[in-house]
């Protein structure tokens, strides 16, 4: 049987589940039905508009060119108010709310929600992820569509997110009456001020978005292709949403197929109607009481799962990258740097592993396969403190080939700086190894890309990432400069974040994380300026070290036309252009300082060739369906991802 595949297992759950879902026929009568609101839109969103009259946080990603549609509605009704308690944080509660009882009724609300969807039906898979919005910053936060954005693309999906909480609506600075009072000025989701804290009516305000999917017409053209409906939250939204999977859900209709509990949730009832995936990152090992899952985790059943993934942390990297220029553009004030004791968010990319979850739901829902049980994290005799190898890196969780081939410390735990507050705990830790190191880890560019291929064949047979995620992994390893005994240097190395530590590697993460349309142009003068710059700091003599600084300058000088030539044909807005060409700019004046100076150099052509032509990396991209690497490593990887899985669920 292929692992993961659903097979007997899956043949046996759908057997239990035809068992329950018969006994749960007579409780259909004694369920409430959720009432379908009154929608509004969608509303028109021009990006020129005076007083911000847009659509906030509308995407700056080039979704036309990938076949899809931003659309904002409002949505009203009225709303019940429970007994229901959420935990702070991020809702880590050691145990499951029961049934709630409704404490009153009849309070009216107005509320938004963002879909994006496929232009086109024939394109759109039947599945929409309904994500409950980030409330923590006091305005949206698209947590999940900022990781898994290119899966959604890619893959057919809708998302939809909603606003159920009041916080990013009333906020006096940040909220989107301060942002858009014309656009947003009727929202309201206190009852006319009668509900000032608490949320109380966030439960029925997200359970009536997830009716209007399933019965208005904010689908479009997609309405009648609705097959599945995937409840989603991330961090403090996370916790929501499982009070509302474990006290609200079962006493309605069912309007979810399944859900994601993503870096915070409180623990799941055994009972649920529902498959339920609950994905922690490291941070839920290693932070305060607050934010700590390691009470909270509990065993595998039927419909629940607890993935782990090392060396993740809670607030990532690519998904408060992807975000700058909306930042600037909705939230000037909103700080695009991170003030912590350590270099801040780990570099593993966890979006590979929420888009294998996601892919598992689907799959889950419809009866069809069941996803692996995750190995935990490991922890110390004690039973709150992560085990780590001799660089720091934790031991056990799921291990995605960035981590399992480390080239630096990631980590989820990171501080504030003494006498600071804030939230740092959630940012993790990225410190590149030393130059020693990593010549010692991997000699060869070839060593280095064989050890990953073989990881990232082993994420995929594991069932933790998708194949064509794993593809991305090994394109972008093929690029790099391990193996080439090259100290990068703090012009090149990718740690930190822009505004404090310039850096080619970093930019390099601001232009992939958009996806640009044929974007490898651009990578590839980053590329070639890394390596000019790696070179830079590697040579022995004075002469040489400064014309390999003046050829990175004169590359990214190069990309900087490249970025003004994309923006005028569409494939960048505006702010995206300018924020790259300026972190360019910035770039090329600290390598100036260096005594750089592109001006006295041509172009050297050779130099994109070394790391994209042939032999040595960056002909192969697929680790799958091109036979890159040999069969029988590939065959001793496949094995060994079954060997962790049914270790993992004989535990």
């Amino acid at each position: 049987m292929k692992m993961g595949d659903g097979g007997g297992r899956a043949a046996g759950w759908r057997w239990r589940s035809a068992l329950a879902a018969a006994a749960l026929v007579w409780t259909a009568a004694s369920q409430a039905a959720v009432p379908v609101p009154a929608v509004e839109g969608p509303i028109r969103s021009d990006l020129a508009a005076a007083g911000n009259n847009r659509t906030f946080f509308g995407t700056d990603l080039d979704l036309a060119a990938r076949g899809y549609v931003e659309e904002e509605f409002f949505y009203s009704g009225q709303a019940n108010r429970y007994d229901a308690t959420v935990a702070g944080g991020i809702g880590a509660r050691p145990s499951a709310s029961p049934t709630a009882n409704v404490l009153d009724g009849g309070h009216a609300y107005k509320t938004r929600m963002v879909v994006r969807r496929p232009a086109d039906a024939a394109r759109f898979n039947g599945k929409v992820i309904v994500e409950w919005m980030n409330a923590t910053s006091n305005y949206d936060v698209e947590a999940l569509w900022f990781r898994i954005h290119e899966f959604v693309l890619r893959e057919g999906y809708a998302w939809v997110g909603i606003t159920a909480q009041s916080g990013p609506i009333t906020n006096a600075t940040l909220g989107l009456k301060a942002f858009s009072p014309a656009r947003y000025g009727t929202l309201d989701l206190t009852a006319a001020g009668r509900f000032t804290s608490g949320d109380p009516l966030s439960y029925d305000v997200y359970a009536q978005g997830l009716k209007a999917v399933r019965s208005a017409t904010v689908m479009g053209p997609l309405a009648p292709r609705v097959q599945q409906v995937v409840a989603a939250g991330v961090s403090q939204s996370a916790g929501r949403l499982s009070v509302y999977l474990n006290a609200i859900h079962p006493r309605d209709e069912k309007l979810a197929d399944a859900a994601l509990l993503y870096i915070g949730g409180e623990k799941l009832r055994t009972d649920l109607n529902l498959p339920v995936l609950k994905l922690l990152s490291e941070t839920e090992y290693t932070a305060p009481a607050s934010a700590n899952e390691i009470n909270v985790i509990q065993p595998d059943t039927e419909r629940i799962r607890v993935w782990s993934m090392a060396g993740t942390s809670h607030s990532d990297w690519a998904s408060f990258a992807v975000r700058y220029a909306l930042l600037q553009r909705d939230q000037p004030s909103a700080p695009l740097r991170d003030s912590c004791a350590l270099p801040s968010r780990s570099r593993i990319p966890d979006r590979y592993v929420i888009s294998a979850a996601i892919d598992w739901l689907g799959k889950w829902a419809a009866g069809t396969a069941v996803p692996p049980s995750s190995p935990t994290i490991a922890l110390q005799a004690d039973g709150t403190t992560v085990q780590r190898d001799a660089r720091g890196n934790a031991l056990g969780g799921i291990r995605l080939a960035p981590f399992a081939v480390p080239v630096a410390l990631d980590s989820g735990y990171n501080e504030v700086p003494a006498g600071s507050t804030g939230l740092c705990f959630l940012n993790g830790t990225h410190v590149p190894f030393d130059s020693a190191t990593l010549a010692a880890l991997y000699p060869t560019p070839a060593d280095y890309q064989q050890k990953f291929r073989a990881a990232a064949a082993g994420n995929v047979a594991q069932g933790y990432v998708l194949q064509a995620d794993a593809d991305e992994m090994v394109r972008e390893a093929e690029v790099s400069l391990y193996g080439r005994g090259l100290d990068c240097g703090p012009l090149c190395a990718n740690f930190a974040q822009f505004p404090i530590q310039p850096s080619t590697g970093l930019l390099r993460d601001h232009v992939r994380f958009l996806y640009v349309r044929d974007a490898e142009p651009l990578l590839r003068s980053i590329d070639a300026a890394s390596l000019s710059v790696a070179r830079g700091y590697s040579a022995a003599e004075a002469r040489e070290k400064t014309a390999q600084f003046s050829q990175g300058a004169k590359w990214l000088q190069r990309l900087q036309e490249q970025l003004a030539a994309y923006r005028a044909d569409g494939r960048l807005t505006d702010g995206q252009a300018a924020l790259l060409s300026g972190y360019a700019g910035t770039l090329v004046d600290a390598l100036a300082a260096q005594g750089a100076d592109p001006a006295s150099v041509q172009l050297d052509e050779s130099v994109v060739e070394t790391l994209y032509g042939g032999g040595g990396g960056g002909g192969c991209s697929s680790i799958g369906a091109r036979g890159v690497f040999d069969p029988t490593l590939s065959l001793l990887a496949a094995l060994a991802g079954l060997v962790l899985v049914r270790r993992a669920r004989a535990g």
